[in-house]
């Protein structure tokens, strides 16, 4: 049976997970991205063993890269915000 991920795809999907280690699991990371729990995990247990390569990445993905982590954070951040400022406002009342 052929690949059925490209290389880039596994990369992505393992940064995904790592981006939200300690805050996600990998289950709820797969479910996230539609994959297989198991197949996820291999993953970033072979990302782990073999260490970070991003030496097979052009300049622009590394950049596109950094640039989805920055969202995901800001993400994350207005997230907070919004609970807070939902939070705040109802002890006010």
């Amino acid at each position: 049976m052929a690949n059925k991920y490209t290389d880039e795809y596994r990369r992505e999907a393992v940064d995904y997970v790592l981006n939200f280690e300690g805050t996600k699991s990998i289950k709820e990371c797969a479910r996230e991205l539609g994959l297989n729990e198991k197949t996820l995990g291999h993953w970033v247990s072979k990302f782990r063993k073999d260490g970070r390569t991003d030496s097979g990445m052009s300049d622009q993905e590394k950049e596109l890269a950094r640039a989805n982590k920055r969202i995901r954070e800001l993400e994350m951040e207005n997230e907070f915000l919004k609970k807070a400022a939902a939070f705040f406002a109802r002890s006010q009342a």
